[in-house]
């Protein structure tokens, strides 16, 4: 039997951050929550790395609809634009209070060990984002409210473990009903009641706004219908990185 990778973002985490803060190499800079970073269509040719806090990727339609196609927790990357490409493809906007930084395509192409590294860093976070947004995809378009629900929890409990940012099986949630709803395409009613239900089942405790507290990862894993080993080995980064 194949031995699976081992997957420690935790290191990977530490390593950018060496070059980026460590070496002052990129200014960090910082805005609060419900700051849009930029908007669909404007003019973008760089990558962000967030420190700290939760930020939107989404699209509106002229209705003024939105759907947040993806949720940058800390330690992830987004490629808003490239030299080829100079647009931001979705509107970025902050969640929370966040810390991040700009890399500009002359600071991620050039000829230093740390420019390699974070070139094979980019390239994994761009597979690794593909992969949760296609798992997100099949659930909006084949599944019910409560897989879409489950799932988006798993994600995101999985995700801030394997940044250090979880307590057990608590972790922080500043997201309001409304933004859960738009990242998971339900309703507020939807997103209430199904939670609701899952609380009384015993799967998740909502502590207060900020926190949730999932009890029953098994059962939440069958209603997401995922393999959790699995999924961790396809939305991580593994470590090392080749140099």
């Amino acid at each position: 039997m194949q031995n699976r990778p081992v997957i420690v973002p935790s290191r990977l985490r530490h390593f950018l951050q060496s070059i980026f803060v460590e070496k002052r190499a990129f200014p960090v800079r910082h805005a609060k929550r419900n700051t849009i970073l930029v908007h669909e269509g404007d003019p973008a040719d760089y990558s962000l790395f967030l420190l700290d806090g939760w930020l939107a990727l989404s699209k509106t339609l002229q209705s003024g609809d939105v759907q947040i196609i993806d949720l940058m927790l800390p330690g992830d990357f987004a490629l808003v634009g490239t030299q080829i490409v100079p647009v931001a493809a979705t509107t970025l906007e902050a969640l929370s209070d966040i810390e991040y930084i700009l890399i500009s395509p002359d600071q991620a192409n050039g000829p230093g060990a740390d420019a390699v590294q974070l070139r094979h860093v980019l390239a994994a976070a761009i597979l690794t984002t593909q992969s949760r947004t296609s798992e997100l995809l099949l659930r909006l378009g084949r599944g019910s409210a409560a897989q879409r629900i489950a799932y988006a929890l798993l994600e995101i409990y999985t995700r801030l473990q394997a940044v250090g940012r979880t307590q057990d099986s608590t972790f922080q949630f500043p997201i309001t009903q409304q933004e859960f709803g738009e990242f998971t395409g339900l309703t507020n009613v939807h997103v209430c009641r199904t939670m609701r239900r899952f609380e009384a089942s015993g799967l998740l405790r909502h502590h207060d706004d900020h926190f949730i507290e999932l009890i029953n990862l098994g059962a939440l894993c069958e209603i997401a219908d995922i393999d959790l080993d699995l999924f961790k080995e396809e939305i991580l980064i593994n470590w090392p990185v080749p140099a």
